[in-house]
């Protein structure tokens, strides 16, 4: 499905290309809630998935590859984040936030409707992609 990258998360990414020294690491986040995330999403705007043994990934920026040039251009996470999954829980998409500030970067629906459901011994997999392209919005 489409990424969106937020204001919040438009405004943290330059931030962090121009002007913090030190930027953050990121978590990714799965979410429950049906929600398709929009340019005026924040981090509360999604239900982190609980329970089911789900926690949250760290991602370090030392684990993102090189980004490639292009229309567009993109960059992805090393290797992909697998949740192992202990009990029930539903996903519907993922986020990235601020591992620190806890902003919202980026947002991703995963599944339709109200997302799938995972029971125990069941995994999700997750490969985090930034692209960044050429066009007009808002």
């Amino acid at each position: 499905m489409t990424l969106v990258i937020p204001n919040a998360g438009e405004a943290a990414y330059l931030d962090d290309q121009l002007k913090n020294a030190a930027p953050e690491a990121l978590d990714l986040c799965l979410y429950s809630n049906n929600y398709d995330a929009i340019n005026t999403s924040v981090t509360a705007s999604f239900t982190e998935v609980s329970g089911g043994g789900y926690a949250a990934k760290n991602l370090t920026r030392a684990g993102w590859n090189s980004a490639v040039g292009g229309s567009p251009s993109s960059s992805t996470y090393g290797a992909a984040q697998v949740f192992n999954f202990t009990g029930t829980v539903n996903v519907v998409g993922y986020f990235l936030k601020g591992h620190t500030s806890g902003v919202i970067r980026h947002a991703e629906r995963l599944y339709a409707g109200a997302g799938q459901t995972f029971n125990n011994g069941d995994s999700c997999s997750v490969t985090p992609k930034i692209t960044y392209a050429s066009v007009s919005n808002d």
